[in-house]
Parts: C-alpha cells; sequence; structure tokens
C-alpha cells in the first residue's frame, strides 16, 4: 500500500515536473529577459547619478523597447525618442496655452490624442508606437504639475533626458551583449522564404491538393509579408546596407507575384486534360525551381544566380514561340506560365541584390493598406475618453484624479490597435494587481531593510525578469507589460528612497481604477466592430477592383498586388478575432487579387484597336459586378471567344491570346466567387 502511494506520488512529482516544464521560457527567453533586466538598472543607475527627478522612467523606457533583435530594439527606440520630444513639445505648448484654463486645456488634449491615436492606427511598425507615444507624452508630463504650471519646461526636458537615458543604456547593452543580428536574420529568412516559395511552385505545377496548397499559400503569404519589417530593422541596425533596401522590397513583391501566379498556374493545368498539358514547358520550370531549391539551400552565389536566370530567360522565350501556336485550352496554360517564370526572375534579382547585384532602378514603394475608418473610430474614441476622463477628475476633485487619468491614456491610446483590446484591457488589469501586491510587499518589508543601489537592484531584478519572461509568451504579454511598467511606477525608487505607503496606496488605487476604466471605455465608447472592420477591407477590396476597370493607369501593379495580400492579411486577423469564417471570405478576397492582376495585364497589352474594344466591352461590364456578376460572368467569357476568333489565322497576334486567356481567367474566378462581390456590394 505504501509503495502503491509511493508509487503514485513519483507519477505525480514526473507529471509536475513535465507541466512545469512545459509552461517554462526557452532558454532564449531567459537570455533576453536577464539583458533587458540588467539594461534597465543600469538606465536606473545613471538616472540616479545624474539625479533626475524620476529615475524610474528610464528603467521602464528600457523594459518597453526591449526586443531580442538588435535592429528591432534600436528602430523602436528611436521612433520612442521621436515621440517623446514632440509629445514635450506640444506639452509645454499646451500647458503655456491654458494653464489657467483646466477645461480648455483638456479640451485640447483631448483633441490631440485623437490625432496621436489616428495616426498611430494608419503607421505601420513602430513609426505607430512613435505617434501614439507622442500624444500621451504630454499626459505623463503636465498632468502630475497641474497645480505648479510654472514647471512644466523642467519636468518636459527631465522626461526627455530620462528618456534618452533609457534609450542609450538599451542600445550599449544591446550593442554589447548581441550581434548585429537583424541583416543575418533577414539574409536567412529570405532564404527559407524562397525555399518554401520553391516548394510552393513545385506543389502547384504538380497537381498539388487544393486544400493543402491553401493552407501553405496562408503561411507563405504571411512569412513573406513579414520579411518587410526585417528590411527596415536591418537598415536601421546597419545604415550601410540601405541601398539595398528597396531593392529586396522589390523582391518581396515579386514573391507575392510568384505566388499568385503559381495558383493561376495550377488552376489553369487542373482545367485541361493530360494530352493537352505542355509537359516539356512544366517540366522545364520544374527543374529550374529544384535548383533554385538547391541554390539556396547551400550558400548562394553569385553565378549560380545569373546563370538560373539565363536558363528562366531562355524557357521564357520556348514559351513565347509556342503561345502563338496553341489551342485554346492550353492557351490559358502557357500564359500562366510565361507569368511564372518573370516573376522568378525578379525573386532571384532580389537574390542577387543581397550577393552585391544593384538593384533594379524602377522598383515601385510599397504602400501598405490604411485602415481609415479604424483610425477615425479609434481617434474619436481617444477624444471622448480624454474630455470624459478629465472630466470626472474636475467635477470629482479627486486628488488621485491626475493619476487615474494618467493611466487611462496611454492604455486607451496603445490597445486601440488591438483586435480585442476589451480582452487585452483585462490582462493590463491583472498585471496591475499583481504589480500593486508584489510593490507594496517590497515597499513594506523589504526595502526598509536595505541600503545602497546593488541590494535595491537586487531586489528589483526577480520580480522584472519574470515580468519580461510574461511578455514573451502570447496569452500573457499584457500581464508582464503591466506588471513592469505599474511595479517601477508605483514603487518610483529614488535617490533618497522614500516610504510613504499611504502615497502608494492612493497611487495604486488610482491606477487600478485607471486600468478598470480602460476595459469600461472599450465596452461602451465606441466598442470594437471586428465585423465592420471585416466589411470595410472587404469595401476596400472591391473598390480596388473598380478602379482598375475605370482608370487603372498609373497603378503599379507590384505595389498594387502587395497592399492587397496586406488586406488579406488584416482581414484574416479582424476574422479571427471577430469569430466569423474565415475561408469563404479569404479565398474570395485572394480571388479578387488574382481578377485585379489580370486587369493589370490586360491594361499593359498592346491590343489593336479591334482588341481593344472588345477588352473595353468585357471592362464596362466589370464596372458592376457587384450588382450583375451573371452579367460579368458571361460578358467576359464571351470576350474571351472573341478575342480569339479575331486571332485565328492571324500571325504574331500574341497580345489578343493573352487577353483572351485573362478574360478566360476572369470570367471563371467570377463564377466561383460572385458571392464574395455580392456581399462586397450590399455591405
Amino acid at each position: 500500500m505504501i509503495s502503491g502511494a509511493l508509487a503514485s506520488l513519483s507519477a505525480a512529482g514526473r507529471g509536475l515536473g513535465e507541466s512545469l516544464r512545459a509552461v517554462s521560457a526557452p532558454p532564449p527567453a531567459y537570455i533576453h529577459a536577464a539583458r533587458a533586466v540588467f539594461a534597465a538598472l543600469l538606465a536606473l543607475w545613471v538616472a540616479f547619478q545624474l539625479e533626475l527627478s524620476t529615475p524610474y522612467s528610464a528603467a521602464t523606457t528600457v523594459l518597453l523597447v526591449a526586443h531580442p533583435v538588435h535592429g528591432m530594439v534600436l528602430s523602436k527606440s528611436l521612433y520612442r525618442l521621436a515621440g517623446t520630444v514632440i509629445g514635450a513639445v506640444v506639452a509645454v505648448a499646451l500647458m503655456g496655452a491654458f494653464a489657467q484654463t483646466p477645461e480648455l486645456f483638456i479640451l485640447g488634449l483631448s483633441l490631440w490624442m485623437g490625432l496621436c491615436t489616428a495616426t498611430s492606427t494608419v503607421l505601420n511598425n513602430f513609426r505607430s508606437y512613435g505617434a501614439v507615444l507622442a500624444g500621451y507624452t504630454v499626459v505623463l508630463i503636465c498632468l502630475p504639475i497641474v497645480d505648479t504650471p510654472q514647471d512644466i519646461f523642467n519636468v518636459a526636458v527631465n522626461r526627455v533626458s530620462v528618456v534618452t537615458v533609457g534609450i542609450v543604456c538599451s542600445a550599449l547593452v544591446a550593442s554589447l551583449t548581441t550581434s548585429r543580428g537583424a541583416l543575418k536574420t533577414l539574409e536567412t529568412r529570405l532564404v527559407v522564404v524562397l525555399a518554401a516559395l520553391a516548394d510552393y511552385v513545385r506543389m502547384a505545377l504538380s497537381s498539388g491538393d487544393v486544400l493543402v496548397m491553401e493552407k501553405a499559400r496562408r503561411k507563405l503569404a504571411g512569412d513573406i509579408g513579414a520579411l518587410d519589417s526585417l528590411i527596415e530593422y536591418a537598415v536601421v541596425e546597419a545604415p550601410e546596407i540601405a541601398g539595398i533596401g528597396e531593392g529586396l522590397r522589390g523582391a518581396i513583391m515579386a514573391m507575392l507575384g510568384t505566388m499568385t501566379i503559381a495558383t493561376s498556374s495550377h488552376a489553369a493545368l487542373a482545367r485541361i486534360g493530360a494530352a493537352a498539358r505542355p509537359q516539356d514547358l512544366t517540366d522545364g520550370i520544374l527543374a529550374l525551381i529544384g535548383r533554385l531549391a538547391d541554390i539556396v539551400a547551400t550558400k548562394p552565389e553569385m553565378a549560380a544566380v545569373q546563370s538560373l536566370k539565363d536558363d528562366l530567360a531562355a524557357l521564357g522565350g520556348r514559351l513565347e514561340e509556342a503561345l502563338d501556336a496553341r489551342d485554346r485550352p492550353s492557351l490559358a496554360v502557357l500564359d500562366r506560365l510565361g507569368e511564372l517564370l518573370d516573376e522568378i526572375g525578379l525573386c532571384l534579382s532580389g537574390l542577387g541584390v543581397l550577393l552585391g547585384q544593384k538593384p533594379p532602378a524602377d522598383i515601385v514603394p510599397v504602400r501598405l493598406h490604411a485602415e481609415w475608418g479604424w483610425a477615425a473610430i479609434n481617434g474619436l474614441r481617444a477624444t471622448i475618453t480624454v474630455w470624459l476622463a478629465g472630466v470626472l477628475w474636475i467635477a470629482t476633485a479627486w486628488p488621485g484624479g491626475a493619476t487615474m487619468v494618467a493611466m487611462i491614456i496611454p492604455n486607451v491610446g496603445l490597445l486601440s490597435l488591438r483586435s480585442r483590446p476589451d480582452v487585452d484591457s483585462i490582462d493590463f488589469i491583472w498585471g496591475t494587481l499583481l504589480a500593486t501586491a508584489a510593490g507594496l510587499f517590497c515597499l513594506v518589508y523589504v526595502l526598509p531593510q536595505i541600503s545602497g543601489f546593488p541590494l535595491l537592484a537586487l531586489v528589483l531584478a526577480p520580480f522584472l525578469f519574470e515580468a519580461v519572461v510574461a511578455t514573451m509568451t502570447p496569452g500573457t504579454v499584457f500581464i508582464g507589460v503591466g506588471f513592469y511598467v505599474f511595479f517601477i511606477t508605483l514603487l518610483a525608487p529614488s535617490n533618497p528612497m522614500t516610504y510613504d505607503v499611504e502615497t502608494f496606496l492612493s497611487n495604486a488605487l488610482a491606477t487600478v481604477a485607471g486600468a478598470a476604466l480602460t476595459t469600461v471605455v472599450y465596452r461602451l465608447v465606441l466598442p470594437v466592430d471586428r465585423r465592420r472592420n471585416v466589411r470595410a477591407l472587404v469595401r476596400a477590396i472591391h473598390a480596388d477592383i473598380e478602379r482598375l476597370t475605370q482608370q487603372p493607369e498609373g497603378i503599379a501593379r507590384a505595389g498594387w498586388e502587395a497592399r492587397m495580400h496586406d488586406r488579406l492579411t488584416r482581414l484574416g486577423s479582424h476574422m479571427r478575432a471577430a469569430g466569423v469564417a474565415q475561408d469563404g471570405l479569404l479565398r474570395g478576397g485572394f480571388a479578387a487579387l488574382r481578377i485585379g492582376r489580370e486587369l493589370l495585364r490586360i491594361r499593359d497589352l498592346n491590343l489593336d484597336p479591334a482588341g481593344a474594344a472588345l477588352a473595353g466591352k468585357a471592362l464596362l461590364a466589370l464596372r458592376r459586378l457587384g450588382e450583375t456578376p451573371h452579367l460579368a460572368v458571361r460578358t467576359s467569357d464571351a470576350v474571351a471567344r472573341d478575342l480569339l476568333l479575331l486571332a485565328d489565322g492571324r500571325p504574331g497576334q500574341t497580345a489578343l491570346f493573352r487577353a483572351a486567356a485573362s478574360f478566360t481567367e476572369i470570367a471563371i474566378l467570377l463564377g466561383r466567387h460572385r458571392r464574395f462581390f455580392q456581399f462586397s456590394a450590399k455591405t
């Protein structure tokens, strides 16, 4: 019996140990946390030595810009510094103008915060963070000195100083303890993504399973999109490579194009019989794709890349010769394969840029989708929230009201970009509550027993370490952020240290109240309508298709396609947050992307007057495809047949063949996904 109990206890212990190992952070998270905590404590010590009035803000700056990749630390630090400086200037201006009229001050603050929040919604990467920081920095500077407005300049200078100290310490520690890994990470990821793209093309040309391809395509699109941020961080980390940044972005757009055309090629091959399949040409492309995979699997060399590009060009010439002599069943296949070769060649140009080749001169800058409607709602919500919080503070005359307002405003701004801010704000409350409990324990029982900075650092380090580790897990990000920000802020370590429990509890109550009211704001003040965001994205996709049927001139194909892929990525994110079934809309969105690409190809064809007249007839029907999709399908298919009849028996009519292939593809895609366009038109 005893042995059985011991065996049970042993099994339970092993199970508990396995569970603890499963939830513990991997070693890289511990390394990152140790580096971040060391830099934060260094910043706190430097701020002490400089006798800055809020030295703990230097430590929180380090923790907020901390990141495992050196380039990301530098990029976020630069935008944090820029946002702080802008916010400090606006704080001085607002306090100077409305120091004696608090109502006007609150109004000006609310409008400024709304503008910054809206701006942050339409920006990308850490530019967005810098914009919202420019808004709430005004709050952090002004509200603590509402009773002594004459101190505004000194407080603004102090705020910029502590943030600068934090940024310098963070950059110093990152430089000394990490290699400049952004460029290396970019090179590694580019090779991995190119290999995955080669696998996808191979799958498309080898009659791969549609559902497997769809899953692979969505992952590949996300991986390709992530390369753009890596390029930015690599350029910040190593400015000497700034010249190749746009060349690499051109390669990213070509990767997206390759993925799209590979999908179209797969569909075209599936529609024809084995006898009509141009097996020699598809085998040639597969052989080249195999060579591409071999090149990226090893250290790429320029000679191998150039040789592959030459063979791609030669195979493209064979395709052009075959295009004029084929019948309709294989026409679309040949056209798709030719375009696929062109896009693969552009991908290789991007790989050549990394190897020292001069980037192409005609690369179009990428402009991603801007969600203006969501930005307007976020900005208006921030404006209303700041105004209501200010009115509540003035009306109640609560001594801790300034702290409460100073907590609500940054929370509302930072959470505005989240798909589920009402849920994330609850995690923030938990982090704040844990910070309050830990801070009170340290203030009452630990800090009075020690003296000197080394012991202070020894006390703070374990708490900050665990909080940073928590931020490395998606499910506990805001718990960790809420903890380390408010743990440091509530304790407010200073030199000399004060142990005022009453002030601590008052600030803690105001801080927790601010976090709780943030949740209330996101549930009552213009609550996030995730389905509205989905509808807005679908309407944007539809509007871009209609624009291509009306005024396509001046629209760069690669940039347009990159923006559409960005919309599809956002669409998937909003649909997951809204709990909406994704497959139908995402498939329809990808079909719209393919239709738009065909329209751009038709635009670039040099059609004769008769062919242009036929194409114009189809484009006219496509302008109302949301209202009359059946007519658009019938017209596109009829025009494709008429274009083939027009080209019949006439040599050198490649443009007519290509236009016919494009309208055939449009008719098929519209027929399969007409509900997507009807959904767009009705909503």
